[in-house]
C-alpha cells in the first residue's frame, strides 16, 4: 500500500501547476513613439549628364517681309501682311471693296483686313506692321510662319493706305510666293489702288494724314466714313491725286478745295515689297 502522504503531496503539486498555467492577460496600450533621429548627411551631387543633341527644325517654313515706301511725300499707314493659299483675295479690281478694305483705305487701320483673311479657310498667317512708314523709308523685317506642307501653294497679300489721300492704298493682292527654297528672295513693285469708297475731294475734313492736319483737319475724325460717296464704288487703279497746283489756271489741272501739293503726287511703282524665306 502506497504511502497516503506521498499521494497527498503529489496532488498538491499538480494543483499548483494547474493554477500556474492560467490565460494570458490583455495586451497593454502602445507606448509613445520615441524621438526622431537626426537626418543623415547629404550625399555629394552626381556629375552632370551629357548634353542632348540639338533638335531639328519643326515642319514650318519661315519668311520675312520688308516694305519700302517709294513716294516723295506720302506716308504709309500700318500694313496688313498676310500669307495664305491661292483661294483667298483681299480685293478684286472692278468689284466693290470689302468693309475691311474700306476701313483700311479711308482711315489706315488694317485690323479688319486681317480679320477678314482669318475667316478664310486659305488663311495661314498674318500681322499688323504697326506704325507709320515714312516716304523713302524701308520698314523693319516682319516674320511670318506657315506649315511646310503649304509652301507649295503660297500667296502674299499686303495692303497699306497712302494717308494723304481719301481712299488710296498700295500693296500686293495674292502675289505668288510658292516653292521658295531657304535663302530665296522675291521682290515685287506695287501699284496704287482707289478703293472706290470715298470721293477724291482731297479736303482737310476727309483725309487723315499730315497734309490735312496742317490745314486744320486730318486725324481719326477725317478717316473712315461709313457713307460711300464715290460714284464708281469699285476698286480700280488710282489715277493719282489732283492737288491744288495750278488751281487758279483754267488751262491747267487743279482742285481749289485740295490741301495737297505737287509733292503729294505718286507714281507707279509706289512701293517695293521683298519676301525672303529664312527657314
Amino acid at each position: 500500500m502506497k504511502n497516503p502522504i506521498v499521494k497527498l503531496s503529489t496532488l498538491l503539486i499538480l494543483s499548483a501547476l494547474v493554477s500556474a498555467c492560467g490565460d494570458d492577460g490583455d495586451t497593454g496600450p502602445q507606448g509613445p513613439a520615441g524621438p526622431q533621429g537626426e537626418a543623415g548627411v547629404d550625399g555629394t551631387d552626381g556629375q552632370d549628364g551629357a548634353d542632348g543633341q540639338d533638335g531639328v527644325n519643326g515642319n514650318s517654313a519661315v519668311y520675312t517681309v520688308q516694305i519700302t515706301n517709294l513716294t516723295y511725300a506720302q506716308p504709309f499707314a500700318p500694313a496688313a501682311i498676310i500669307l495664305h493659299e491661292s483661294g483667298y483675295h483681299a480685293f478684286a479690281e472692278g468689284e466693290a471693296a470689302s468693309m475691311g478694305i474700306e476701313v483700311m483705305a479711308e482711315g489706315g487701320n488694317p485690323a479688319m483686313v486681317i480679320e477678314e483673311a482669318m475667316d478664310s479657310t486659305d488663311f495661314l498667317d498674318a500681322l499688323n506692321s504697326g506704325g507709320i512708314l515714312g516716304p523713302k523709308t524701308s520698314s523693319d523685317m516682319f516674320t511670318l510662319v506657315v506649315p511646310e506642307l503649304d509652301a507649295d501653294d503660297l500667296r502674299l497679300t499686303v495692303t497699306t493706305m497712302l494717308v494723304n489721300t481719301n481712299d488710296a492704298f498700295t500693296g500686293l493682292n495674292a502675289a505668288d510666293v510658292s516653292n521658295m527654297s531657304v535663302g530665296d528672295v522675291k521682290t515685287f513693285m506695287t501699284v496704287t489702288w482707289d478703293a472706290g469708297t470715298e470721293a477724291n475731294t482731297e479736303t482737310a475734313a476727309t483725309m487723315p494724314g499730315p497734309a490735312a492736319g496742317a490745314a486744320g483737319g486730318g486725324g481719326e475724325a477725317a478717316g473712315y466714313d461709313p457713307v460711300r460717296d464715290d460714284l464708281a464704288d469699285v476698286v480700280r487703279l488710282h489715277t493719282g491725286v489732283t492737288t491744288n497746283a495750278n488751281a487758279t489756271d483754267p488751262s491747267r489741272e487743279g482742285l481749289t478745295t485740295s490741301v495737297l501739293a505737287e509733292g503729294h503726287r505718286f507714281d507707279f511703282p509706289t512701293s517695293r515689297v521683298v519676301i525672303t524665306r529664312t527657314r
